[in-house]
């Protein structure tokens, strides 16, 4: 066997050198990529390089679409299947920003986003990167970047808003939460409602705070459920504060409000339990229509204020619904559902120019009213007055028992409410005095 050369003794062991030394560069650069993805995946950084002409991306700390929900081979590393799974209301702005800086009219790529995880779920991502390659003509070749999965931060701020804008005790919004519904129009056809209880001063004198503070969460409650009972869920509701309450309804009608109104008004005509005894309050309502307040929020807010102050100076424990209808006396007509029957407001206008919601029909009673409370009912034109048909006949009838006449000059007991009393029925109690 012939011995090698000096010079090819020299090469062989120049190789196994080479070959030392790149198993030990393999070894260190193994050692520093697994301190890079250590590092990395406690900051919750995933490093990523997109191939722009070939779409290829690759993410080397991470598997592709584990992020995701996905299995590894299931879903293909490539920038359109990133695309795919951007959020459709993110997606459009996430795209302008990555081709802004691939055409150098920004320094960085740098986006907060969605995406779709497998199940449905959304996974918040904070996207970051930087073209690192571009060729002669200056188009881009590579982008480096990271990006981090931010889904736990951001539900931590959303609890933390929510807290920011839930009323503690009755789990409603807030005041503050009010303020962002102001920056909304309110829609035509969207009911605001004041709500405020009557009689929660006296539970609270009589019982404590502590009962007062049990009676707000039981209204809250009770607010709520028969809302939910009514199949309506897409809702606002908020306490004003105090013992106010607000709820924004949409997609109302009129009778649909009402409706909303009288069980509410039921619900609440029992007395409450609560610590110490028995808490009876009532509700007094407030409601207007965004298109009755030129679908200001603010100005929909004041009428609905406005009209529950009505409720409150006309018995308490009703509903009133602004409506601007404006006559020649520039007064309004609104309606007033109070103590369990419809109720007309005390403004006067011409019957025939009401729109037919302003004359509604008495609620259902569980049983009849007495008749001395019930109203008189209408009277023909051509039938005499109740006072001249007395003359005629005279005698009145009271019960079962006759009463004499009343002399000319005695003032009627019908002029009261409104009748008139004219020259024949005057000339009439004359003729009956000379018959007598």
């Amino acid at each position: 066997m012939a011995r090698k050369s000096l010079r090819e003794q020299s090469l062989e062991q120049a190789l196994q050198q080479m070959e030392r030394d790149k198993a030990r560069l393999e070894r260190r650069l193994a050692g520093l990529e697994e301190k890079l993805s250590t590092t990395l995946d406690g900051t919750g950084l995933r490093l990523w390089q997109l191939e722009v002409p070939s779409g290829k991306l690759t993410i080397f700390n991470y598997r592709w679409g584990r992020m995701l929900g996905y299995q590894p081979g299931e879903l293909n590393a490539h920038f359109d299947v990133w695309r795919e799974h951007l959020h459709p209301e993110d997606r459009d702005e996430v795209l302008a920003n990555l081709n802004d800086h691939l055409e150098g009219r920004t320094e960085v790529y740098q986006v907060v986003h969605r995406m779709l995880a497998r199940d449905g779920s959304i996974t918040w991502v904070a996207d970051r990167g930087r073209v690192v390659e571009r060729d002669e003509h200056g188009n881009a070749l590579r982008l480096l970047g990271t990006h981090t999965d931010i889904s736990h931060e951001k539900d931590y701020e959303s609890r933390l808003n929510a807290l920011a804008s839930t009323d503690a005790l009755t789990g409603l919004a807030n005041r503050q939460a009010i303020n962002s519904w102001h920056q909304r129009p309110l829609a035509d056809d969207s009911a605001l409602i004041f709500i405020d209880l009557d009689g929660f001063k006296q539970v609270n004198d009589q019982f404590g705070h502590r009962a007062g503070d049990e009676v707000l969460v039981l209204v809250a409650h009770g607010l709520n459920d028969e809302l939910h009972r009514l199949g309506i869920h897409h809702h606002l509701s908020a306490r004003f504060g105090g013992d106010e309450f607000l709820f924004q309804l949409p997609r109302m009608s009129l009778p649909r409000v009402e409706h909303v109104a009288r069980r509410w008004l039921e619900r609440f005509t029992h007395p409450l339990e609560i610590s110490g005894g028995l808490g009876r309050i009532g509700l007094s309502i407030g409601i207007c229509f965004g298109r009755d307040a030129d679908n200001r929020f603010g100005l929909a807010l004041e009428q609905a204020d406005q009209a529950m102050y009505r409720v409150k100076h006309h018995g308490k424990h009703g509903f009133r619904v602004h409506a601007p209808v404006k006559y020649s006396s520039g007064e309004y007509q609104a309606c007033e559902y109070q103590t369990g029957e419809y109720q007309a407001s005390n403004l006067v206008a011409p019957g025939s120019r009401l729109p037919s919601w302003l004359h509604p029909e008495p609620a259902p009673t569980s049983k009849p009213a007495p008749l001395s409370q019930q109203a008189p009912a209408p009277r023909p034109a051509s039938q005499s007055p109740p006072r001249q048909q007395a003359a005629t006949a005279g005698t009145e009838s009271v019960g079962t028992k006759p009463v004499d006449a009343k002399p000319a000059d005695a003032k009627p007991a019908d002029t009261e409410r409104g009748d008139s009393v004219s020259a024949d029925s005057e000339s009439a109690d004359a003729r009956a005095k000379e018959e007598r």
